[in-house]
Order: C-alpha cells, then structure tokens, then sequence
C-alpha cells in the first residue's frame, strides 16, 4: 500500500493526494525538528502507516483532528463516508 486507499471515484486522487502528502510532509518535517505533533510520530515512517495513524485518529479524537487538520478531516470524511466529530454521546 503507498497510502492511497482504492477511492470512489478518480477524480478525489487529486485533492486526496495533495492533501495527505501535505500533512505527511509536515508530520515529517515536525518530527525531524522535534516538534510535538497531533498525529503520532510514527506516522511520519511512511505514507502507509501516516494513513493508518490519521485513520486511528480520525476515530478516536475526530473534533480535535476536524479542529486543528480540517482538509485532512474532510478527505478521511469522505472516504470513509462518515462523519464521526457529528456524533452525539
């Protein structure tokens, strides 16, 4: 896997890759410079694992990764077609 899941339709690889090699890079460059992170470090390995560590997230603290990453947010959104920072608890 090279961290571009199979989408919906071809047209989203452009906006998908643009936006998690964005927030890949800047994983990366912000773990070279020790810089804490929102997403776990280890994402910052490959785009393989910084697609499972944003997943992760995108699940357990959703309003904080649609708060402080929203075009990372959105893409997880609509591939995932689900919305989980609208829930209710």
């Amino acid at each position: 896997m090279d961290g571009a899941p199979i989408l919906s339709d071809h047209s989203m690889y452009t906006t998908w890759a643009r936006v998690l090699e964005q927030e890949y890079e800047r994983l990366q460059q912000d773990t070279a410079l020790g810089r804490e992170t929102l997403l776990d470090q280890y994402g910052a390995t490959n785009p393989a694992e910084f697609f499972a560590v944003a997943t992760e997230f995108f699940f357990e603290k959703s309003r904080q990764l649609r708060q402080q990453l929203p075009q990372l947010y959105e893409e997880l959104r609509r591939y995932y077609k689900q919305d989980p920072a609208n829930r209710t608890m």
